[in-house]
């Protein structure tokens, strides 16, 4: 770090938040498992629940697959080089959508399990090599609040495609053409991001190859770390559970409730709307109280509003699905925001191989269940009755047995070990006097922005001063690690300090 100067360090942390801005709506246009692609496969190509499981799983499996590979590429390119090739092969294939219409209906299945597959084991590879790569960037005190503060500006971006595109596909009336320009434009997005990336400065230990190539005996180091592997139990139980039904909701919501793919895109954005209004609160209760204790709390939260809400929603029950995203939306990026700094945290300084080990230990867990939920499916009759004039479907026992195990399975927290961290109960009651986390306020908040003329427009203004107030943050902590390490230098150098010996 000392080798970074303190306008470099300014600017690689604001580049590296508008690089997401472009980076993360493209993601979540194009990964398999989110509901724009699902919602693609089962209007578009017409897949069924076997296919939309395998999808879904395929990222889980990337991840699977990934230490091996990033094991060998480390014997010969440095992490930069790693994390600009997955850019590159996770953007381009995207750009051979356009040529979905033009193909003889039996090649566009392939054509996009193709690109699927290229795309996601870059983005697999590449998360790694970012997450080694920002970790050696970011002071490890600060991490809750710049990531925190980092995903509430790129937040805004997605939900706002999201949006868009939603409209554009129903206005399109769903056609490949349609969808196909949508998917190029995503990739370009992509690109555009990693111009940025490129902008940034890196200390060396990112840039350059590394003089002791990793082996494959490294992998073996995290799976000694008993408490290391106890947070990766959690997270591939509980990934495990909630895939059981989560990659089926736009197939339901489609083909069981007869939404339209923008209805899908409404109730993705306020899930995004909801991790914008409280990633400020989850980033600063994870500085107070540690990452354990809140990661605790987000997931009781998630699995109880899921099991209520999923376990009536149909034809005559729809919209009370708006309010559960917003909660679940918040739920999700407190989870992922404390999921990331927990790992970290627990990991020593040669971070890489506990990140890749950490992915693919979860991954191995998370890929099955959308592959059990997707048979579950097959052999469960469509229709099992009716409740209030509503039809049970098959869908509803499957989110069920999800939801409640996700309940049970929050206990495995307990088991972690974290230094520092209070209990939950003090995060609830701390919870209780912010006002990001009270539903209604974030119901009202939201209706406003989504409902009034100028809802919009204020989000974007509010984006803008966020992104001003973020950058007036770093600058403050830049300018305390360039004091710290002078400091430090004037102390090593002073001959009144130096041994006597």
């Amino acid at each position: 770090m000392s080798r970074i100067s303190h306008r470099e360090l300014l600017l690689s942390l604001k580049y590296s938040t508008i690089e997401a801005c472009f980076s993360v709506p493209m993601l979540n246009l194009t990964l398999p498992s989110f509901p724009f692609v699902i919602a693609f496969a089962v209007v578009g190509l017409q897949w069924g629940p076997t296919s939309v499981g395998a999808m879904a799983a395929l990222p889980h499996l990337a991840n699977l697959i990934q230490p091996l590979l990033m094991a060998l590429l480390r014997r010969w390119f440095s992490l930069y080089q790693i994390l600009s090739a997955s850019f590159i092969l996770n953007a381009g294939p995207w750009g051979l959508m356009g040529f979905l219409p033009w193909l003889d209906p039996p090649y566009r299945s392939p054509l996009f399990a193709g690109i699927l597959s290229v795309a996601t084991l870059a983005n697999s590879v590449g998360s790694v090599a970012w997450s080694a790569s920002i970790s050696e960037l970011v002071p490890p005190r600060i991490g809750g609040k710049f990531f925190g503060r980092r995903n509430l500006i790129f937040g805004f971006w997605t939900l706002l495609a999201l949006i868009v595109v939603g409209h554009i596909a129903d206005h399109g009336d769903n056609s490949l053409a349609t969808f196909g320009a949508i998917f190029a434009v995503a990739g370009l997005a992509r690109m555009i991001g990693f111009l940025f990336l490129t902008r940034m400065r890196f200390p060396a230990s990112v840039l350059a190859p590394t003089t002791k190539p990793p082996d494959l005996a490294e992998i073996i180091e995290p799976i000694r770390n008993f408490n290391y592997l106890k947070l990766v139990f959690f997270v591939g139980v509980w990934g495990l559970l909630l895939n059981l039904s989560q990659p089926f909701y736009p197939m339901f919501l489609v083909e069981g409730a007869h939404r339209s793919v923008s209805d899908v895109g409404i109730l993705t954005a306020l899930g995004g709307v909801g991790g914008i209004l409280t990633l400020k609160g989850w980033g600063w209760l994870c500085d107070r109280f540690g990452s354990k204790p809140v990661l605790y709390v987000g997931s009781l939260t998630w699995a109880l509003t899921g099991l209520i809400a999923w376990s009536f929603v149909g034809e005559r029950f729809f919209w009370h699905l708006g309010l559960s995203y917003l909660i679940i939306g918040g739920a999700t990026a407190g989870f992922q925001l404390c999921q990331f700094n927990l790992m970290l945290k627990l990991a020593p300084a040669n971070k890489a191989p506990y990140v890749a080990v950490f992915l693919a230990l979860t991954s191995f867990l998370t890929a099955t269940g959308p592959l059990v939920g997707s048979l579950f499916l097959r052999l469960t009759p469509d229709h099992l009755g009716v409740f209030l004039g509503q039809t049970i479907h098959d869908y509803h026992i499957l989110f069920a047995i999800s939801m409640i195990g996700c309940l049970l399975s929050t206990h495995l927290i307990d088991w972690i070990r974290e230094e520092e961290a209070h209990p939950p109960e003090a995060v609830w009651r701390t919870m209780r006097r912010m006002s990001p986390f009270n539903p209604l306020l974030t119901l009202s908040t939201t209706a406003g922005i989504l409902l009034t003329p100028g809802g919009l427009i204020g989000l974007s203004r509010n984006s803008i001063r966020q992104l001003r107030r973020h950058a007036k943050a770093i600058t403050h902590v830049g300018e305390k690690l360039v004091e710290s390490t002078a400091d430090v230098i004037r102390s090593r150098i002073d001959p009144r300090n130096s041994d006597p010996k």
